[in-house]
């Protein structure tokens, strides 16, 4: 559970087995640590199942909610996935699906300009082993580029699982996309945490929540929060900034909601 792909500082995460990795997270956040709540783990049975089937899945959720960092934290942990990751431009054309799919395959030299080319060495490399190709904002695929990978995942030469993400807000786009509809058979989505879940991952998450109560954490996140980790990092910024500037650290909810948009639910 962590902020979304729009983030570039890296912060260290602890794994099952105690190494260290490197995630990104939203906005500059020193000390911030990964935490593998209750959703991600769904979600990684969810996509563990898509990949022993070779089938397609769809992760959605809300803007802010992590569908990105989830994904990356995830695969992370599972490098035996052999996961293809594509980020998908808006206005993308199949020609682009095939260049990104020839790099990130590392097939050598630059993608061939003959279309059958291509297509053919990128079927060879995706014969063995399994792979997982996991397509971001794939809301933004137009028909012919759902058509290309239907025409991938289909072909009995390839063994692929393919993994959609999108907004939540989004959904409707890709629902509506017979290609797509038809074939995928998981629709996962990534809720946003509760109140219970949140004042226990939050201060594992970073330092400057470690000294809060479980009644301040509720506060802010019935006020403005609801459970949004990217809303979250914002009011740990906020907070770390108050502490730098202060040398305390504000246990009132009062500072850390001022001048917020949207604005809070309630004046506190």
């Amino acid at each position: 559970m962590n902020p979304n792909h729009h983030s570039t500082p890296t912060a260290l995460t602890n794994t099952p087995h105690g190494t260290a990795r490197y995630t990104r997270h939203y906005l500059n956040l020193p000390r911030a640590r990964t935490v593998i709540t209750s959703q991600v783990r769904a979600a990684a049975q969810a996509l563990e199942a898509t990949i022993e089937e070779q089938t397609m899945m769809c992760l959605t959720g809300q803007p802010g909610t992590g569908k990105t960092f989830t994904l990356h934290t995830i695969l992370d942990q599972h490098p035996h996935w052999h996961a293809l990751r594509l980020l998908v431009r808006p206005q993308a054309r199949p020609s682009d699906i095939r260049a990104g799919l020839y790099r990130a395959l590392n097939l050598p030299g630059t993608p061939p300009t003959d279309p059958g080319i291509c297509d053919d060495l990128i079927r060879h490399a995706l014969h063995h082993p399994v792979r997982l190709l996991a397509v971001d904002e794939a809301h933004q695929l137009s028909t012919a580029c759902l058509e290309y990978l239907r025409f991938l995942h289909d072909d009995p030469h390839t063994r692929l699982a393919v993994l959609f993400l999108a907004s939540q807000h989004r959904i409707k786009a890709l629902r509506a996309q017979p290609a797509l509809a038809s074939r995928v058979t998981t629709w996962h989505d990534i809720h946003p945490l509760d109140n219970t879940e949140i004042a226990t991952v939050l201060p594992a998450f970073h330092l400057q929540w470690r000294d809060s109560t479980p009644s301040l954490i509720c506060e802010l996140n019935n006020a403005w929060a609801h459970g949004n980790f990217r809303r979250w990092a914002a009011l740990t910024h906020r907070r770390a900034s108050i502490t730098h500037r202060t040398g305390h650290s504000p246990h009132d909810p009062s500072p850390l909601l001022k001048g917020l948009h949207p604005r809070p639910k309630k004046n506190l």
